[in-house]
């Protein structure tokens, strides 16, 4: 680490005490906390400031801090990078883990080598946190990070919302879809959180920091590269013009990210409120992605407004409300921040993957906004529609505690007390022809079997005794080992002679979950009861009483539970 001239201000205990407080999960801290060291001056910082921190006792904070490292094996210098992260870690006597990855398979051609080592490194992140048991995990970005995402959302056509860049804390997620049809993360990313308490926090406060207090670091070369990355060229952009040289001419850099560098200027000159830039200076850009994350944040707030104002009672995994009290929301950013949140919260896509948000197209939403809140006129024709997330939006008329679903809704058809709404639900899937011509897997049909066997055994030798299963990115179907019937444990474990087998199915329009046993081909219903009471942070919409001519009577076989998962809330 180079020494330099202290120019810039340290963070001090009390400053980083607020900022640690301030991105707390919504749920409080657990007892474990991770901090992601590459060995940079960020991570490093970062850990030595939370080590400090927890050396005060408070059982409201966290107990105990790892180190953890990603050794990506793609450069010379990563395993030295590593090595050095461990050795800072043991320094404050913090326990460290390096994950090496290991490239078994080669690239695809023409696939991006930084979004293939991003997703391999949350991956080897995320196996890490499970073997420590740690339920959040905190990166070292700042805001001068948090100017360049801005400029790289605005460079992909982002809209004022996506501008404002990264939230201090925010759910893990379910990740991405894989081949399986299965999520990477499933319902464990659900209850795991990414905090960046230094969010806020200059680059030079950093490393400034880190020389007050002798904190030793490396340098990642490849960080200021422009040809590797777009966010590499962002940055030098920024540093070109604090330094007032000369930009890089663009027709020297990569077509690719010459085109998202005149995009971002596009985009930006939308943004009629905060100027956003790279003729900017970088304390103009830090000024202006504030004022974007503040803005993003008022909305998030007004959304949360809107919906314990607009919902109304419905069934698990859909979201009811009435026209009327949709038509009081007026502001754009509301509409549409408000279709966002239900996107994200009805889809059968792994929560928090840009899937369930519609691909985050700017076109979806704003087709879906154009319906929701269309004026209605005399000849209005109201019908049900997709625009992406799989999810259906389809007009209703509520009389009473019932709810009338007509292929066509017809404005002058409504009576007295009646009222217009739309409920939002998982689309019907592709039929199986389609589903094999296009070699997609049925996330509605799962084979239950191998896992129920295998929990079974496991159980039988000192392993859990509850086994969970993630259905249609929707459901947790949690089955209890100790109640299981011996004459079905039976069946199953000798299931290549008798044929048995245990299968996860859909029921009813809404595609409700149930486990049902299938003997030489003819099924049996075993559990199709709905666990509907709340029970933590991850809370549903609110219910609505199933009628007996909407739902049959439901099963409960006593060693299994359904609950609905996906939350409505920002985070």
């Amino acid at each position: 680490m180079a020494l330099r001239a202290l120019q810039h201000a340290p963070i001090t205990a009390n400053e980083f005490a607020q900022m640690f407080r301030k991105c707390t999960p919504p749920g409080g801290w657990p007892r474990n906390i991770g901090v992601a060291n590459s060995g940079g001056p960020d991570s490093s910082c970062l850990l030595f400031l939370i080590h400090r921190y927890l050396s005060k006792e408070n059982p409201e904070q966290p107990q105990r801090v790892f180190s953890l490292t990603v050794d990506h094996a793609l450069q010379p210098i990563s395993e030295a990078m590593a090595k050095h992260s461990s050795n800072f870690a043991q320094r404050f006597g913090v326990e460290h883990v390096t994950s090496k990855i290991e490239w078994t398979q080669p690239l695809t051609p023409g696939e991006p080598l930084e979004a293939v080592a991003r997703v391999a490194r949350y991956r080897a992140l995320f196996d890490a946190m499970t073997e420590k048991n740690i339920d959040a995990l905190a990166f070292g970005h700042h805001i001068d990070d948090q100017v360049e995402t801005s400029l790289m959302r605005l460079a992909w056509g982002s809209t004022n919302l996506g501008a404002a860049g990264m939230r201090s804390c925010r759910r893990w997620g379910m990740g991405m879809v894989e081949d399986s049809g299965h999520s990477e993360y499933g319902f464990e990313g659900m209850n795991r959180w990414i905090v960046r308490p230094l969010l806020d926090v200059t680059k030079d406060r950093i490393l400034a920091t880190c020389e007050t207090n002798k904190l030793e670091y490396v340098t990642d070369p490849t960080n200021f590269q422009p040809d590797i990355t777009l966010r590499n060229a962002i940055r030098h952009e920024i540093k070109a013009s604090a330094q007032n040289k000369p930009q890089r001419p663009l027709p020297t850099l990569p077509q690719e990210i010459v085109q998202r560098l005149m995009t971002l200027e596009t985009t930006a000159r939308s943004l009629t409120d905060v100027p956003m830039s790279l003729d900017l200076s970088i304390e103009e850009l830090r000024d202006g992605v504030r004022v974007l994350s503040q803005q993003a944040q008022d909305v998030d707030d007004r959304v949360d407004s809107a919906l314990k104002s607009c919902s109304l009672p419905t069934f698990p995994g859909t979201f009811l409300v009435s026209k009327v009290a949709l038509d009081q929301i007026e502001h754009p950013d509301v509409r549409r921040a408000l279709v966002l949140r239900i996107l994200r919260c009805i889809s059968s896509y792994p929560w928090g993957s840009r899937n369930a948000d519609a691909g985050r197209r700017r076109d979806s939403i704003n087709r879906i906004v154009e319906q929701l809140w269309t004026k209605l006129t005399k000849k209005s024709l109201l019908r049900p529609f997709t625009a992406g997330a799989r999810v259906l939006w389809s007009p209703v008329i509520i009389r009473g505690n019932s709810i009338k679903l007509p292929p066509v809704v017809i404005n002058p058809i409504l009576l007295k007390d009646d009222m217009l709404g739309w409920i939002a639900s998982r689309s019907p899937p592709l039929d199986r022809r389609k589903l094999e011509q296009r070699s997609m897997p049925n996330t509605l049909e799962i084979d239950a079997t191998k896992i129920m066997v295998d929990a079974y055994q496991k159980w039988r030798n000192g392993g859990p005794s509850t086994t969970s299963v993630l259905y249609d990115s929707r459901f947790l179907l949690s089955f209890d080992l100790d109640k299981l019937p011996q004459h079905l444990i039976s069946s199953l474990l000798d299931n290549h002679v008798n044929k048995t087998r245990l299968m996860l199915l859909s029921r009813t329009r809404w595609f409700f979950p149930k486990v049902v046993i299938e003997r030489d081909g003819v099924p049996e219903t075993l559990h199709d009861k709905l666990f509907e009471e709340p029970t933590n942070s991850i809370s549903p919409i609110p219910r609505r009483q199933y009628r007996k001519n909407e739902v049959d009577e439901e099963i409960d076989s006593g060693w299994v539970t359904i609950r609905w998962i996906r939350p409505l809330t920002a985070l």
